[in-house]
């Protein structure tokens, strides 16, 4: 119907109810062919965002641009210039349509007992009732003939007629101003049975806390209102609203975790109600009412709890694992919600990550492209931290380990070759008291990885510490190299490359979220992989190990694959392998050509 829709007759086309007719609509304006096109186009792609594809959303501007709201450029596939082109056209459609939009409700103003009625209310209950009594009006009903039949009515042509997103409110409002109404005495009126409670509420008043409990809130409360400006701690006074934020976010915590279990009279102060323990046990609570899911709510709880542990002066250990949950729960959470409560510059990146192959690409071969150029200048004093720098990136896209954890590695400790040739290998083994949440981590390393560890080994790591020591990437002094060091150049390889400055720790996000856009289904796996803590740490150990060792694997099996595909793998790179590496890439290639240059199935 819609692609026959030349056939119009400009004088004809009366109504614009669904986005189908306004792009049918848009074929009668006096417009240039080309912006004609251009408008449709823009509204078959919004339907394909927001809708169903069947072009049946109703031609409601708030409601469509709401929807759009939720939905960033790289979330859409397009580029930011793209879907802002895309919006203002949607824009133009709406302006173009604004006389002949279908409204859900009606213009004609009310007469009768319905206008009796009215004129009696109150602004705020007129401006409430009017939906259900131009309806009323319509069906011929009278104001004392009302029931929870009418009511049903009401509520079906909100949902299947007038489409009404939100129809089940405004269902209830309506009932609620309806009965006081009816209760007012004013009008002989039936009353009408409120809808089902959708949940039962857990909240529980202050007053009911423990006395010490409140007097903790209160005095955290007053701390970030009035900041003492001689802390030896870094602070800022906060807005009224923002501690007004953490009144809620608190009483949710404390709230959410009686209603999982925990007794009132445990949570005797505010410490032990940011506790990792009766943090994780509201998680639960509040996941559970959400249907499983990760909700704002509980990012926003999790994010003024970790500010509240520390100012209660939690133990290190127990800070970290609340951490921890964090980063799980953000990596669990829906992509709109997980990039809004990233910090900005890390949202920035992964949206481009999603959007940008090109960049996605760069990233990947980064490693093979310092590699490569540290060894066309072999003789550079600066080239031997060129490859290390190439090698420690290279370690974090496929380990995605902390940065405190890839400078210390240890040779013949944390980090040691196993095995015999041909089925030799390389190993990550980090133990509990070396992970920065007590989660054991364990890497398989082959491939291209492994090659490069056995060339820096040999030629290059003797250049940067003729001192005898045992790590991997050693300092001067012969010492572990210090942390802001390694990032310091890795920012500035980084920067020089791609035109971005990335940290450690961004390459840590970047590992995880381009193996998540390639494998959404495996969550679980590179959850573990980066080391969030699990509910039973003992008792996940060995599986940890396991899956991690899966994950490291085949996220260099995909590294290689990209490197392959972007057509960027630097020219003699091969050459320089290790004479059985080469050989693992001439059969990896040749397998890959058998099987159509599809990238590696997961392990």
């Amino acid at each position: 119907m819609h692609e026959n829709a030349h056939n119009y007759n400009p004088t004809t086309f009366r109504s614009v109810s669904t986005l189908g007719d306004l792009r049918d609509f848009i074929l009668t304006c006096n417009l240039k062919p080309e912006a004609k096109n251009q408008i449709r186009s823009a509204i078959k792609r919004v339907d394909e965002l927001v809708g169903h594809g069947a072009l049946d959303l109703p031609a409601d501007p708030q409601m469509i641009f709401s929807l759009l709201e939720g939905i960033s450029p790289a979330m859409a596939g397009m580029e930011p210039g793209s879907f802002a082109n895309t919006l203002s056209r949607l824009r133009t459609a709406f302006r173009l349509a604004a006389s002949r939009l279908g409204k859900p409700r009606s213009n004609a103003p009310l007469t009768g007992s319905w206008r009796e009625l009215q004129d009696k209310l109150h602004t705020k209950t007129k401006r409430v009732l009017s939906r259900f009594f131009h309806f009323a009006a319509r069906q011929g009903w009278q104001p004392t003939d009302i029931t929870d039949a009418h009511i049903t009515r009401f509520a079906s042509h909100l949902r299947e007629d007038a489409m009404v997103m939100h129809w089940e409110m405004t269902v209830r409002r309506t009932i609620k101003a309806w009965n006081q109404l009816a209760g007012s005495g004013q009008e002989i009126l039936n009353s009408l049975t409120p809808l089902p409670a959708r949940r039962t509420s857990y909240w529980i008043a202050p007053e009911k806390w423990p006395p010490s409990l409140r007097a903790d809130v209160e005095a955290l409360l007053n701390e970030l209102g009035n900041p003492n400006l001689f802390s030896a701690r870094k602070v800022r006074k906060l807005k009224p609203g923002t501690i007004r934020q953490y009144r809620y976010m608190i009483a949710t915590l404390v709230s959410a975790a009686v209603g999982d279990g925990v007794p009132l009279e445990k949570l005797m102060s505010l410490a032990v109600a940011v506790h990792p323990d009766q943090v994780v046990r509201a998680l639960h609570f509040l996941a559970a009412r959400a249907g499983g899911t990760v909700t704002s709510t509980m990012l926003q709880m999790m994010i003024r709890a970790r500010v509240i542990a520390g100012m209660c002066h939690l133990p290190e250990a127990e800070r970290a694992e609340l951490d921890a949950v964090w980063e799980n729960l953000l990596l669990h959470a829906p992509p709109e919600l997980r990039l809004r409560h990233m910090a900005r510059k890390n949202r920035v990146l992964l949206e481009r990550l999603g959007h940008d192959q090109r960049f996605a690409d760069l990233i990947q071969t980064l490693p093979d492209r310092l590699a490569h150029e540290a060894r066309a200048k072999q003789d550079s004093r600066f080239a031997p931290a060129l490859m290390r720098t190439a090698l420690a990136i290279d370690l974090l896209l496929t380990c995605s380990m902390r940065r405190e954890n890839l400078v210390s590695l240890e040779l013949g400790k944390s980090i040691k070759r196993i095995g015999q040739p041909p089925k030799q290998r390389w190993i990550i083994d980090l133990m509990p008291e070396e992970v920065k949440n007590e989660q054991p981590l364990r890497y398989r390393i082959d491939g291209p990885t492994a090659a490069l560890i056995e060339e820096y080994l040999a030629e290059w790591r003797p250049r940067l510490c003729p001192k005898p020591n045992a790590w991997l990437f050693p300092g001067p002094d012969g010492n572990a190299i210090d942390p802001r060091t390694m990032a310091s150049a890795i920012q500035a390889q980084s920067r020089r490359i791609l035109g971005v400055p990335l940290s450690p720790h961004q390459f840590r996000h970047i590992s995880a979220e381009s193996f998540l856009l390639a494998h959404p289904d495996k969550l679980d796996l590179i959850s573990e992989h980066l080391g969030h803590a699990t509910p039973t740490p003992r008792a996940a150990t060995t599986r940890a190990r396991s899956r991690n060792k899966r994950a490291a694997s085949t996220m260099s099996m995909c590294s290689r694959y990209v490197k392959r595909r972007a057509g960027d793998w630097p020219v003699g790179l091969d050459a320089h392998l290790p004479r059985r590496a080469r050989h693992d890439a001439s059969a990896q290639s040749q397998n890959r050509r058998l099987a159509g240059d599809r990238p590696p199935a997961l392990a």
